[in-house]
């Protein structure tokens, strides 16, 4: 079964690039797919996957700074 999550969230990031390889990683990592913009005023995105894929890439997000 494959679960879609659209995402957005306004919060500043002092370095946007930094954070891109490591979620791509996770993603990757989790079978993942999808599309994820991260701009210095924040990230939005949507992607899809199992269920638990979903939950790692979004514990991520959610873990950022």
């Amino acid at each position: 079964m494959i679960t879609v999550a659209a995402l957005y969230a306004f919060t500043p990031f002092d370095d946007p690039a930094r954070l891109k390889g490591p979620l791509a990683r996770i993603a990757c990592r989790n079978g993942v797919k999808g599309t994820i913009i991260l701009a210095p005023e924040g990230i939005n995105g949507t992607i899809a996957g199992s269920r638990d894929g979903l939950d790692a890439v979004l514990a991520h997000i959610r873990a950022l700074p």
